[in-house]
């Protein structure tokens, strides 16, 4: 039996998910190699994942590559920020990657990624995982069927719950636009891609309002959770409890991104918490996205309602049910949406797949690659463009290169 081998660099969360799919599902694959400058997070990886053969350990990627001449593949799951330096080497060594999402912090990145896989015929898989659940499997299925007819506008929502929102604002990197690229960018550029995905159509424009309306300053509240008068009725008090929509893989993050107990309020951050779009696609259709921090309870997790010209398809992702409404029969069917019982609604081990079927097929080509991820993270630079400067956003294609934003 060939054996693929594997280099995951960044040894976070994230890349735990694909790791124990590796581990778990696949006598194919051999994880050889990981690179992470800290060696308690490589510890802890393995750990959770499952590799028992003794992967080479490196703390600096470079040394990795240079060492793993045949390797098969590589994960890359470090902060937002490094992406770029890291990609365009290994596409240029001809390597198939999965590279979590966004794709890059900047636009300009972006393009550096997507010309080096255009140079080198390269191939990516970027982290959009909600494509491979059976929740938004089953809402593109119905759009595609054309059991609603025409799609006419979408209501998508991204609701994070304790766990998410003490992730995103107390860890280490994320909280800061320089090296996540903003809250729109690091928890949302997944629901921009489901969006572009379900209407099979390009952004033409869009707005977007939002700030920090939440996790303000707060002098009452100390700089740290110890002594808090709030104590234990703070829902952010030392490490949050996790809301049912809150996977394990989310818990297993946030054992990576904390190494302190500084208040939520009070820390310091430059991301918001708080962030509207609105979309008109070439298709004609308008989707409105709302991403709100701090939510739990009923509703709470990732919603959508779809409106066409011949019924409605509705559903809340942690629910495990997707509704269908037919205008004329006046008939609702349901459909279980339940997974595998990996992160994401069972996207997490769908997803990792992907990556072994890129290195057993050389023609194959995921379309979750470059490509989505840019148009992806190019509306999450727009949208933050058009809340700071309070105006529209359009996009222009007429270069076949790039996407410009005026």
């Amino acid at each position: 039996m060939v054996k693929y081998k594997i280099g995951f660099i960044g040894t976070g969360g994230r890349s735990v998910c694909y790791a124990k799919t590796y581990t778990s599902e696949c006598d194919n694959i051999e994880i050889v190699a990981l690179a992470d400058p800290n060696a308690q997070n490589r510890k802890v990886m393995i750990d959770k994942s499952g590799i028992t053969n003794n992967p080479e350990e490196y703390d600096d990627w470079k040394v990795m590559l240079k060492n793993h001449q045949n390797l098969n593949g590589v994960v890359i799951s470090t902060p937002n920020h490094l992406h770029v330096e890291q990609a365009v080497p290994i596409l240029e060594m001809g390597l198939p990657i999965a590279i979590e999402k966004p794709l890059a912090t900047t636009k300009s990145d972006c393009e550096r990624i997507i010309d080096a896989e255009r140079a080198n015929n390269g191939r990516t898989l970027v982290g959009f995982v909600l494509r491979s659940t059976p929740f938004y499997g089953k809402v593109f299925e119905l759009i595609k069927s054309g059991a609603i007819g025409k799609v006419v506008s979408i209501q998508a929502d991204e609701l994070p719950g304790w766990g998410v929102s003490s992730i995103m604002n107390r860890s280490m990197w994320r909280r800061y636009q320089q090296y996540s690229g903003g809250a729109m960018l690091e928890k949302s550029c997944h629901d921009m891609d489901v969006l572009n995905w379900l209407l099979g159509s390009k952004p033409l424009s869009l707005n977007s309002y939002g700030g920090n309306l939440i996790f303000n300053a707060n002098s009452l509240l100390p700089e740290k959770c110890d002594g808090c008068s709030l104590n234990k009725k703070c829902q952010y008090y030392k490490e949050p409890v996790f809301s049912k929509h809150e996977d394990e893989g989310e818990v297993t993050l946030h054992q990576f991104v904390r190494d302190t107990d500084f208040c939520i309020y009070n820390i310091d951050k430059d991301i918001v918490d708080t962030q509207n779009v609105s979309i008109q696609y070439q298709s004609g259709a308008i989707a409105n996205f709302m991403l709100n921090f701090n939510s739990s309870g009923p509703k709470a997790g990732r919603n959508i309602h779809v409106i066409g010209q011949k019924g409605r398809i509705w559903g809340t992702m942690d629910e495990n049910t997707v509704s269908c409404y037919d205008n004329f029969s006046n008939k609702v069917q349901e459909f279980d949406t339940s997974g595998d019982g990996s992160g994401h609604g069972g996207g997490d081990k769908i997803h990792a797949l992907n990556l072994r079927k890129m290195m057993m097929d050389p023609t194959f080509k995921p379309d979750q690659n470059a490509a989505a991820g840019y148009l992806s993270a190019v509306m999450c630079f727009a949208a933050d463009i058009s809340m700071q400067e309070s105006r529209r956003v359009n996009f222009d294609y007429s270069s076949s290169d790039y996407i410009e934003l005026a």
